[in-house]
């Protein structure tokens, strides 16, 4: 019997190890998305807007969360230098 029970815990713990690494493998995947579409969003607004796009703007974007990189994106190519150094105060 504690034979039986040992190898259940032992397929549980295994089972629990299999959930948490795709968990987190998946998280990783969406980081990487979100970090990529904040680079892409860097490299458009350099070109659109040139030297009035900071460094200091560049790095807040790197540095913003989903909600407000989507929002920028969405509205690329409406924004104004101004609406974005706004949006990223």
């Amino acid at each position: 019997m504690f034979d039986t029970l040992e190898k259940i815990a032992k397929r549980d713990r295994e089972e629990a190890m299999r959930e948490g690494i795709e968990k987190g493998k998946e998280e990783g995947l969406e980081k990487g998305k979100l970090e990529e579409r904040k680079e892409v969003a860097v490299k458009l607004l350099t070109k659109r807007f040139g030297k009035e796009f900071s460094k200091v703007l560049q790095d807040k974007i790197l540095k913003t969360d989903e909600k407000t990189i989507d929002y920028i994106m969405d509205n690329l190519l409406e924004i104004t230098i101004d609406e974005l150094k706004e949006i990223l105060k």
